[in-house]
């Protein structure tokens, strides 16, 4: 036998005692062992569970609607407990006499009879949003009752003043910023309202009803002459707008 034929004779029977040795040491009935330390699993339940995951906060825009006209808000929420979340709000509208109609026969643009201001409100808040019956409702309909506080900024600007060549004459509406006054008054709202769709998608739509107490003190002040305001709260309707993440 030459040197060739017993090399591979040993390579040969050492393989077989390795095998025979293998095949002793598995126990009948386990699972076969794994040779790698690494196991590769699906990554699809993670990225589900990512996608799924209910968001606790969201941003958006409002628009608001009351007594005096509309306005435009923003808002942002997010969660601090569970059905419990904290709100900021800011928005900007205007504020007169629920009777003020423009009237185009005193000359040749419309005005409003006896006007002394054009009034505006900037009320900023911070509250928090109780959501309701979490465990009876479904997702897609969630209403909450809101509480808030802040400050608001009055602005009055000039509707009108005495010339002494042609009598009254009516400031335009942008030139009448130069002569603002400002007032820095404290507020808040009682609100309900609800959202709508699902808490996993990435928007949010919503209204929410508010009635602001927003006392300005003293004599107040006047929009027409002879009636004074002297609380720039009320009822305030909005419809929400935003995303939630």
């Amino acid at each position: 036998m030459t040197h060739q034929m017993l090399r591979k004779t040993l390579v040969v029977l050492c393989a077989a005692a390795l095998a025979a040795a293998h095949a002793s040491a598995q126990i009948a009935g386990e699972p076969p062992q794994v040779d790698s330390a690494i196991v590769f699993t699906s990554p699809r339940p993670l990225l589900e569970a990512s996608v799924n995951r209910p968001k606790t906060s969201a941003a958006g825009v409002d628009l608001l609607f009351s007594g005096s006209g509309w306005g435009l808000g923003g808002f942002y929420q997010t969660a601090i407990a569970e059905h419990l979340s904290l709100t900021v709000h800011t928005a900007i509208s205007g504020k007169r006499n629920t009777d003020e109609f423009e009237n185009y026969l005193l000359g040749p643009t419309p005005v409003v009879w006896d006007k002394v201001n054009r009034l505006f409100m900037l009320p900023t808040t911070v509250g928090l949003q109780y959501r309701l019956f979490a465990q009876s409702l479904q997702e897609t309909f969630r209403p909450f009752v809101s509480v808030g506080a802040g400050p608001t900024v009055i602005i009055a600007t000039p509707y009108l003043r005495d010339d002494p060549y042609s009598g009254r004459r009516y400031y335009e509406f942008f030139s009448s910023f130069a002569d603002a006054v400002t007032y820095v008054r404290a507020g808040g709202y009682l609100g309900t309202g609800a959202f709508f769709g699902s808490p996993t998608l990435g928007n949010t739509i919503g209204v929410h009803i508010r009635y602001y107490v927003i006392p300005f003190g003293g004599e107040g002040i006047e929009s027409v002459r002879g009636r004074p305001i002297t609380d720039f709260g009320g009822l305030f309707l909005s419809l929400s707008i935003g995303a939630a993440y």
